[in-house]
């Protein structure tokens, strides 16, 4: 009887590739004309927004938008600072081979360094360094072998896969919004110069077909208030939400990894009913990113042979993506910071603007230990007439680790750092204490291969067995399996576990000796 194939098809996601690329993004940002001139740059930072990503051979092609926020004194005006802001657009390839133009693409940006100088006192030169990582996604599709029948003493080694398919991932916005009374000892607003946001998750749920997620959105507001005596203020809120996005073919068995990201924040003031600027409104426009993924196991035909007959098979390897884990920790990172020696003495401390930076990370036995730092800036009032607001950037190591169980050093990492809470205060004129409360969660994932057999045919050539002596004594070699053993010599592993009185065919140990006797067929 011919060799019967049974096949099966066999789809993977697989990770085609992973790259990084630098982009520069330079220009001049100039003072809006109802601004008075600028004496002196108090900080400026921003963010970087991906508007577009397209997957084409052999690369990424990225867009976006680097937003700008500066914060500035002047000595002609009548507020101790101003702000503006500003936005600049840039394009540049990510180079990742193998990718082609139907491949799912992911692209993740974010600000190295910044640098700036006055040019004059209505113009500042801007250059900012932006890293940007690439990652393209592709589907192998290949035909393999279920099963393989025809011989009586077929022998078939199988392999049970377990591997993380891509279901489907989807993006959405939503605007959160809501309006606040500021208390009444504070001053009304006179300006609002920056109004930061940042989005956390809380829970995440998946449904058919959607994915349902509800977070918070923290936001820190400064002003400048109606008042010589407490010139600057600081507001902190917190916004709940709660936001679906649709993934047609999930289903609530399976596994989603969230990204919520503020791409824009509006901050609106408006009178109360006394007529006092005391209420305002603030709008976010949160991006939700869903991926949803489901844990896949597929049994798969990795060797066979024949002990009589000659069997020509064909094999491929297969490269698949298995998710190892994923966990999520808090980390309080705790610093006193000292004031420059070329800067005045601190009277009052106004606000605490931070940014926290993964700068590597070992995966050890169950857990990922990460290093990092946080950049903090620090907004504070001296006792300077002329120039009575300062401010001064520091950079605050930290120390982390998340266990996750099963990890080691061959995996890789996914780390997502936010900021839940800043809470600082001023120690004496030349020191600041900034707690900060950091959140990190974190995916870790393996690459692996396997040989899969994909082709079987039977050969009109036997197996020679006259050669062989009735018994052979063999000696386990390091790296050694029965079934390695059994094929070498056109046996079967029942056999050698019968005649050697095997208890446990996975412990062969190397220097045991076995038993193999040579079997002839013969056909009368």
């Amino acid at each position: 009887m011919a060799v019967e194939l049974i096949r099966d098809l066999l789809k993977i996601d697989q990770l085609v590739g992973e790259e990084y690329a630098q982009a520069l993004v330079e220009g001049d940002i100039v003072v809006p004309d109802a601004k008075p001139d600028i004496s002196r740059i108090l900080s400026v930072d921003g963010i970087v927004n991906i508007t577009g990503k397209e997957a084409v051979q052999d690369k990424i092609i990225v867009d976006g938008i680097v937003q700008f926020k500066i914060l500035y004194a002047s000595d002609g005006g009548d507020q101790p600072v101003y702000s503006m802001n500003a936005s600049a657009g840039f394009s540049q390839n990510i180079d990742i081979p193998g990718t082609t133009a139907e491949m799912n693409c992911m692209v993740m940006g974010e600000i190295e360094h910044i640098d700036f100088h006055i040019v004059n006192e209505r113009k500042v030169a801007v250059k900012t360094v932006l890293n940007l990582s690439g990652r393209s996604f592709g589907v192998s599709k290949m035909d393999i072998l279920r099963e393989i029948h025809g011989l009586s003493d077929i022998q078939v080694l199988k392999e049970r896969v377990r591997y993380s398919d891509l279901v489907g991932s989807s993006s959405s916005e939503t605007i959160v919004r809501e309006n606040f009374e500021i208390e009444e000892n504070m001053p009304e607003i006179r300006e609002i110069l920056r109004c930061d946001a940042h989005a956390v998750e809380k829970e995440t749920k998946v449904t058919d077909g959607k994915v349902i997620v509800s977070g918070m959105v923290k936001t820190n507001t400064l002003y400048v208030g109606e008042d010589d005596r407490n010139p600057l203020c600081l507001m902190k809120h917190e916004i709940p939400f709660t936001h679906f996005v649709e993934v047609p073919a999930a289903m609530g068995h399976m596994d989603c990894k969230i990204e919520l990201k503020v791409d824009e924040v509006y901050a609106d003031v408006k009178e109360n009913t006394d007529g006092e600027k005391k209420l305002f409104e603030i709008e976010a426009i949160v991006k939700i990113t869903a991926a949803v993924s489901e844990a896949e196991e597929k049994e798969v035909i990795i060797d066979a042979y024949s002990p009589s007959k000659k069997i020509k098979i064909e094999k491929k390897r297969v490269s698949y993506h298995l998710n190892v884990g994923s966990n999520a920790s808090n980390v309080i990172v705790k610093e006193t910071l000292e004031i420059p020696d070329h800067l005045p003495e601190a009277f009052r401390v106004f606000n605490v603007h931070v940014k926290p930076v993964i700068t590597d990370y070992r995966l050890v036995e169950d857990k990922n230990v990460m290093e990092g730092i946080i950049e903090a800036n620090v907004l504070y009032l001296s006792q300077d007439k002329d120039q009575p607001i300062h401010s001064f950037r520091q950079e605050i190591p930290f120390r982390h680790f998340i266990e996750i169980p099963g990890v080691d050093d061959s995996m890789k990492a996914d780390i997502c750092l936010s900021i839940h809470d800043v809470d600082y205060s001023l120690i004496n004129p030349e020191q600041v204490e900034v707690k900060v409360n950091v959140g990190a969660s974190c995916v870790v994932a393996k690459n692996a291969q396997v040989e899969v057999v994909v082709h079987a045919e039977e050969s009109d050539e036997p197996v020679d067995m006259q050669q062989r002596p009735s018994i052979t004594i063999y000696f386990v070699q390091p790296g050694d399996t029965l079934w390695k053993i059994a094929k070498r010599y056109h046996t079967t592993i029942s056999e050698l576990v019968e005649t050697n009185d095997i208890q446990n065919p996975n412990m062969l140990m190397p220097g045991d000796r076995l038993i193999i006797q040579k079997t002839c067929t013969y056909k009368i």
